[in-house]
């Protein structure tokens, strides 16, 4: 132990020459005038009471609804009626325009503070006509509730449930209560329409990583730098190093013992600041995180990068500034290197990963997350585009679904990949082999359709709003016929409105429209929802094979349809909706988001809660509930044919099986598949085959049986991909990845594996992998070798 005194005095010297630093003192006060600031920051709960444009899941739905509630006189004394009527003046005129048939645009914002300004004055609220409406449990209790009993904040949000209800199938579902952030008791003038739960999701996976990795991982790096340049070179003046030698030391425990020294200066800042956090957010924000003060070590072991650096430089050119210089170009190519390979994956790797896939017959087609849709080709071992994946395109390729053996069917939504609304009315294109795979029109999707799914007989449509379908003959007799009729009608509406004429036929046509733009059933398809049924965010329908069971999921509403039957023949009864059997509401949070599938008797259930739950066909009653390893999330979920059988895809990107057993009727999860890397899971029914998407573009096809191997897919890579994995890949393992250490520390800070960048609602989820250990190898072995180099350069150098 005695030998190691003089090193650690040498340590306790740097301490103390840190704190006579004059930067770090100013670093300090930056640090504490931080700390002060943030300290006054809080929160409250309140009610949910105003729009926010974000509220608005359909905007085209709702300007329609709205529309047609100015436009018809037959909805002038309904709910919807009722509100539109009471709206601004302008807003009405606009409406009106739309109900002429003019191409009129709202922006959200617009539609959000015209509907707040019916929460101050309720005079078009009429009791008995809001008893047609589908009315919430809160909204009844509210509506229970005398004068005398009801607050202000109260009386709003029952003013606003009052308007969802008139106005189903537009908004997105939000919890009851949202966070007001307060800042020295005071309001902010913003409110997050989250609730607590999500709050606590959003700071610790956003706002407290992107503090710490811009204060520590960059100002406080090139701060430290500042300070510390000048150790090495200090330490080599022959006066100071030859009274260092003189004592019985060793040269590379002496220049290791500077470097730990060197980091004291960083330590002694973040030690306050990730402190200060932890405390602030305990204490003003109720979010004890001990976590966060994981992020200690990290920081300092971030510094220690580049600090390497500069112990290097200043051997070699024993000048602070060129340690200085070197260190920031240091810098400056790791920036360079990470754009380059963000670059890369963000308009190379990630346009090419395959999001959907299905099978007819012998033929594989694949969509990519660049809404490109492919086809395999045997013979030249390729992916052949049908469309194009474009990394920044503007267009949605609706996941293909195979009507027969030759034919699959799917759409091309113009201007749809941020707005399920697309630049106007698309049509369902099929598919053949007969025409060499060459897209033809067929029926008029209805409007806003993000999901097709294709049983024995029956095709669906689900839309944000509805559920309609039609059958697979009706497809095939409509390919190549003239299905321009509802443009045609437009064409004439607009032209006697123009003309200032009126008639009915116009009128109807222009409702018509409205219904249309409201998701209602084109020509060739049924709507099967009935009218009291919503399809409120998060949704999810789970569909059985057969086609005759539909398991519906809508904010915390689970619900049971059938075809209702005729009461002559107790056969399903053409062109009616169909029925509930049963419904049943499920927790008191609302979950972020919903996967269904159906597999013999069983349905499953997987939301974001850290399980998945499986309840009885016929019932909808629980039967199981089956953890999750890990803290892992569910990515997707799909019922494995009529086996009691699902596959799940989980955020580790693995791929596992949820099985019943027959004696003991107890569910389990099995482990893992040997595939890694998955991008998505599907299933074909009738060649029973599990196909399993993986390291981007490859597919392997499984028989769902005994989940062996049937065939793989393993393209050729294109040139940009070439260079991707033989150049920018090798680049970035021999650099150390500094940038990926923010990752790091979010998996600490937040306790999560990976991070959710974008939810199909209807898909899979995409999500990015914390990369955790591969940047601290990389960064170890990184200052592993420029330590040993400057050891064995300072110890076999004569200074």
């Amino acid at each position: 132990m005695r030998r190691l005194w003089p090193y650690i005095a040498i340590i306790r010297d740097s301490f103390h020459a840190a704190l006579s630093s004059r930067i770090l003192w100013v670093a300090f006060i930056a640090i504490w005038l931080l700390l002060g600031a943030l300290a006054p920051i809080g929160y409250r709960e309140d009610f949910t009471t105003t729009f926010r444009d974000r509220d608005i899941d359909n905007g085209g739905r709702l300007k329609a609804m709205l529309a047609a509630g100015i436009a018809d006189p037959n909805q002038a004394n309904t709910p919807v009626g009722k509100i539109a009527n009471a709206l601004p003046d302008d807003v009405k005129r606009e409406l009106r325009k739309v109900g002429q048939g003019e191409d009129v645009r709202f922006y959200f914002t617009t539609l959000a503070d015209s509907l707040n300004s019916l929460l101050e004055d309720e005079s078009w609220y009429d009791a008995e006509v809001w008893k047609s409406t589908a009315r919430l449990r809160e909204l009844r209790e509210l509506d229970e509730l005398g004068p005398d009993q009801i607050d202000e904040t109260l009386r709003q949000r029952r003013a606003r449930l009052r308007i969802e209800a008139a106005i189903p199938g537009v908004f997105e579902s939000r919890s009851a209560r949202s966070i007001m952030l307060t800042y020295l008791g005071m309001d902010f003038p913003a409110r997050f329409a989250v609730d607590k739960t999500q709050f606590l999701i959003l700071l610790n996976q956003i706002v407290v990583p992107t503090i710490i990795n811009w204060l520590l991982g960059f100002i406080l790096v090139f701060l430290g730098i500042l300070v510390t340049a000048s150790i090495i070179p200090d330490m080599l003046q022959p006066g100071s190093l030859h009274l260092l030698l003189s004592k019985p030391v060793s040269r590379w425990l002496l220049l290791l013992s500077k470097f730990v020294g060197g980091c004291a200066f960083v330590f002694l800042c973040v030690i306050q600041l990730i402190v200060g956090l932890y405390l602030i957010a305990g204490l003003r924000l109720d979010v004890w995180n001990a976590r966060l003060l994981l992020c200690i070590p990290v920081s300092v072991f971030v510094f220690a990068v580049f600090y390497s650096v500069s112990t290097l430089a200043g051997l070699r050119f024993r000048s602070p500034i060129l340690a200085i210089g070197i260190t920031c170009m240091f810098g400056a190519y790791l920036v360079v290197v990470g754009m380059i390979g963000g670059f890369f994956d963000s308009f190379v790797t990630r346009p090419s990963s395959i999001n959907r896939m299905a099978i007819a017959g012998d033929q594989v087609f694949a969509t990519t997350r660049g809404e490109g849709l492919m086809r395999w080709d045997t013979k030249a071992d390729q992916w052949n585009e049908i469309y194009e994946s474009e990394a920044l395109g503007r267009n949605r390729v609706l996941s293909p679904v195979a009507i027969d053996d030759s034919t699959i069917v799917t759409a091309v939504v113009r201007g749809g990949r941020f707005n399920p609304f697309g630049l106007g009315g698309f049509d369902l294109l099929v598919l053949d082999e007969a025409n060499q795979w060459r897209a033809h029109p067929s029926l008029r999707l209805p409007t806003a359709t993000q999901q097709l799914a294709a049983t024995e007989n029956k095709v669906f449509a689900i839309n944000s709003s509805g559920i309609a379908i039609t059958s697979k003959q009706q497809i095939r007799e409509a390919v190549g016929e003239p299905n321009r009729s509802e443009d045609a009608d437009d064409d004439s509406a607009a032209t006697e409105s123009s003309s200032g004429t009126s008639s009915g036929a116009p009128q109807n046509s222009w409702l018509q429209k409205l219904a249309s733009m409201m998701g209602a059933a084109t020509t060739g398809f049924q709507d099967i929802l009935p009218s009291d049924v919503l399809l409120s965010p998060p949704r999810s329908v789970g569909i059985n094979a057969a086609g005759d069971t539909l398991v519906l999921f809508s904010g915390k509403q689970l619900s049971l349809l059938k075809p209702s039957p005729s009461p002559q023949t107790g056969e399903p009864a053409a062109g009616e909706p169909w029925h509930v059997v049963t419904t049943q509401t499920l927790g008191e949070e609302l979950p972020r988001f919903a996967f269904l599938a159906i597999s013999g008797n069983a349905v499953l259930l997987a939301t974001d809660d850290e399980s998945l739950q499986v309840f009885d066909l016929d019932s909808l009653q629980p039967t199981a509930t089956v953890p999750l390893p890990d803290r892992l999330s569910v990515v997707s979920a799909i019922a494995m044919g009529n086996e009691t059988r699902f596959a799940v895809l989980t955020s580790d990107k693995r791929c596992r099986m949820l099985i019943s057993n027959a004696d003991s009727k107890q569910w389990t999860l099995g482990d893992p598949l040997p595939q890694t890397d998955i991008e998505s899971i599907a299933m074909d029914d009738r060649s029973a085959t599990l196909m399993i998407a993986h390291d981007v573009d490859q597919v392997d096809l499984l028989d769902t049986e005994t989940l062996k191997l049937r065939r793989n897919l393993r393209p050729r890579l294109s040139t940009w991909r070439q260079v991707d994995r033989f150049v920018i890949g090798p680049l970035r393992s021999i650099t150390p990845q500094t940038s990926e250490l923010g990752g790091t520390i979010a998996a600490i800070v937040s306790g999560e594996s990976s991070f959710e960048i974008n939810r199909d609602e209807f898909g899979p989820v995409e999500l990015v992998r914390y990369k955790i250990l591969e940047p601290v190898l990389s960064c170890t072995l990184f200052i592993a070798v420029l330590l040993t180099t400057s050891c064995v350069y300072f110890s076999r150098r004569d200074f």
